[in-house]
């Protein structure tokens, strides 16, 4: 049970919304009305859910803001293996999907302010959003093996207040790391955790049924895909 507000490092400002509003969204709209700017980290006080958003300022143009996804999702399991049960396996599913076991809790995603080409975006949002508990409504538990939540895991001792401390302080030294050394040792980190690298995988990308190798992702983030028929590139913003 979460008791208290959480604490975060000094580059971020706490904001609490309501139970059950999206910080996503609302982050996105004070960003856009200029009413948030960078280190405004906006968090629902929602118990059976993590909701949270954190706005940036990028000083790199959108192709390289948007690896920012892939540093949160590096930095979520990082901070969920910091202080999660041992043996409790953190993979990814590309582009932003988190998974537990195999089993669907969550999602980190990105939005980015419209700028010229080449230009950097006004501002950024990254957010995240977990289900700590699991609620499916009217099916049964088991019906739907592919959606899960941290408690339903084995994880149930881990709090909203907990997790996002942790993700906040790990998520700041990933960015620090992608600003001394680049993508290289997210894109690897990523790499490493994401479900069906390097094997046969089938993506449902807008309608179309694609199967083939899942080679990697470039340097924005494309998940490359290696199909009978070529290579296609998957843009990660699609």
């Amino acid at each position: 049970m979460q008791t208290q507000d959480p604490s975060f490092p000094p580059l971020l400002t706490g904001h609490a919304i309501a139970a059950g509003d999206d910080a996503f969204a609302h982050a996105v709209s004070r960003a856009a009305s200029g009413k948030a700017g960078a280190g405004d980290l906006f968090w629902s006080r929602s118990l059976d859910r993590l909701s949270a958003a954190i706005v940036l300022e990028p000083e790199s143009d959108e192709v390289t803001s948007v690896q920012m996804l892939f540093a949160a999702m590096v930095a979520f399991a990082d901070a969920f293996g910091a202080i999660a049960p041992a043996g409790i396996g953190m993979f990814y599913s590309w582009p932003g999907r988190l998974l537990v076991n195999g089993a669907h809790i969550g999602d980190v995603r990105i939005g980015i302010a419209d700028a010229p080409r080449g230009a950097s975006p006004p501002w950024l949002v990254v957010g995240l959003a977990i289900r700590m508990l699991l609620d499916l409504g009217p099916a049964e538990p088991g019906e739907r093996p592919d959606i899960s939540s941290l408690e339903e895991e084995g994880a149930g001792e881990v709090t909203c207040t907990g997790l996002l401390e942790s993700f906040s302080r790990h998520f700041l030294a990933w960015i620090n790391t992608w600003q001394e050394d680049g993508f290289a040792p997210v894109r690897a980190a990523w790499l490493e955790r994401a479900e069906g690298h390097g094997k046969d995988i089938t993506l449902d990308w807008h309608g179309r049924q694609l199967r083939g190798r899942f080679a990697a992702i470039d340097e924005t983030g494309n998940l490359i895909l290696e199909t009978g028929a070529g290579v296609e590139t998957l843009d990660v913003m699609d």
